[in-house]
């Protein structure tokens, strides 16, 4: 019995020694971000109360910057353009795409605490903007020659500003540890200047005021930092955990940070012999649907078929609703730039996490880039006018009817999310994927036609030419690619 207290006794200062310094380091930390939130919260909460008081300094800065940059983009589309085009990186479309690939790439690679980091402070945006918007409830600024719509709801704080910095802010932090320390200034100062450059484009567009933009920042770094100090603390749980520092922010250590660890492809023959074959796929496609084209446009120019070609468009055309028109714009962005853009990467990193390999990246990537060469050479030669029908559309090119480059596109992209997963699931249910294109070529198909941007031909065409170079792209990239082992899988 004194034996057995005699041991208790020796291993409680042991124990308590142990202890001590992990809780007093952890009770640091916990202040740290605790004062890292404040910092940020408090000039959220100063500027929310001189905007609520009028306080006239700051009225009068937000009300001249406003007009100032008003006045010096209004006369020029172009900067408006690549305005629009900057600002959409703080846009919430573009936070959810990017923090829901993220937080599945990671969750496929095992690292669930990292996942849950990102999905939570993706939630957290979609609660602070919208409830920090409406308690203020400020209206937008009156500019002179407005150059975009502006939005419906408050002013202040600025949501782009906000979900910008985390949304960016979010990846730095987790790719810190990752990557090599002389591109860390790179990485965060080229992630800063995203930021900083979404924050201008609200007030340049005369969306927001300065101080909307100056507040989203705050409170976004608030955020930021709450959810860091959060994550940080979780990791202490654990047994093991980095010391941290400015360049392991969340305190993952090597081991833990996020890596591609792309496995090496196994050696392969005859890879000249794959792109030769690509190569002569392409070249046949443009010949025949060229050929096709042109026997259309010259030799059946007042033939019944070409008759009929338009009187489906004006059938459509008679026959529009607002409510027709609404889903017919829902349809077609399921085949636009950004869709395609967003599809492509989407389905390529997802490939990649799975398989560890490059090879699917590349058969996304050589489908898509191959698709749009082709619909170029192919449009170029054949030069048919559009549908003689009002149309619903801006900016297309006036003879680039043949073949339809938005229903190409829809079939490469939906098409290739569904060889991949078909390829590389392993449940059975993975062949319900193959819906997804069946719906969503007919769809974008339908909404060109309704718009009157193409005729039915050319909506052919552009399915035979996607399903074709499709087709051959998985035959000669994809053949031996299978999942990653399990025992490769990293946690």
């Amino acid at each position: 019995m004194s034996g057995h207290r005699a041991e208790e006794a020796l291993a409680g200062p042991t124990s308590a020694q142990d202890a001590g310094p992990g809780a007093r380091r952890f009770g640091a930390r916990a202040l740290l971000g605790l004062a890292a939130v404040v910092v940020g919260a408090l000039p959220f909460l100063a500027l929310w109360l001189l905007v609520q008081g009028r306080w006239s300094p700051l009225a009068d800065l937000d009300g001249e910057v406003a007009a100032d940059l008003n006045a010096a983009v209004a006369g020029s589309p172009a900067v408006v353009s690549a305005l629009r085009l900057i600002t959409d990186a703080g846009g919430t479309g573009t936070a959810v795409w990017v923090l829901t690939l993220t937080t599945l790439v990671l969750a496929i690679r095992g690292q669930r605490r990292l996942a849950y980091f990102v999905a939570a402070t993706g939630a957290g945006l979609a609660v602070l903007v919208p409830l920090t918007k409406a308690l203020a409830d400020r209206a937008r600024p009156l500019v002179a020659e407005p150059v975009v719509d502006t939005p419906s709801n408050a002013s202040f704080p600025s949501g782009h500003a906000m979900t910008s910095l985390d949304t960016w802010g979010v990846l730095v932090l987790i790719a810190l540890p990752a990557v090599r320390r002389r591109w860390h200034p790179w990485l965060v100062g080229g992630a800063l200047l995203l930021v900083l450059a979404v924050g201008f484009t609200r007030v340049a567009l005369g969306v927001h005021f300065v101080s909307d933009v100056l507040a989203g920042y705050a409170l976004g770094a608030a955020w930021l930092a709450a959810m860091t100090a959060a994550f940080r603390g979780w990791q202490h749980e654990t047994a093991a955990v980095s010391r941290g520092g400015p360049h392991d922010p969340l305190e993952l250590g090597p081991d833990a940070a996020p890596h591609l660890d792309v496995r090496p492809e196994p050696a392969r023959t005859g890879r000249g012999r794959i792109a030769l074959r690509l190569a002569a796929l392409a070249a046949l496609l443009w010949a025949a649907l060229a050929a096709a084209g042109l026997v259309l446009t010259a030799a059946f120019g007042d033939s019944a078929l070409v008759r009929a070609d338009l009187v489906v468009v004006r059938w459509f055309s008679e026959h529009r609703t607002a409510t027709w028109t609404t889903l017919a714009e829902l349809a077609g962005g399921l085949g636009d730039t950004r869709t395609i853009i967003a599809g492509g990467v989407s389905a390529a990193v997802l490939g990649v996490a799975v398989t560890r390999r490059w090879r699917p990246a590349v058969f996304v990537a050589v489908a898509l880039a191959g698709e749009v060469l082709l619909y170029f050479l192919i449009a170029e030669t054949v030069d048919r006018a559009r549908p003689a029908v009002a149309d619903l559309t801006e900016g297309l090119p006036v003879a680039a009817s043949w073949p339809s480059g938005h229903v190409a596109a829809a079939t490469v992209l939906h098409g290739a999310i569904a060889v991949l997963v078909v390829r590389l699931g392993r449940s059975r249910l993975r062949w319900l994927v193959l819906a997804l294109p069946m719906l969503a070529v007919p769809a974008v198909a339908l909404s060109r036609i309704y718009v009157a941007a193409h005729h039915p031909t050319d909506v052919l065409a552009g399915v035979l030419l996607g399903a074709v170079w499709l087709l051959g792209c998985r035959h000669l990239l994809l053949r031996d690619l299978r999942t990653a082992p399990p025992s490769m899988t990293i946690r």
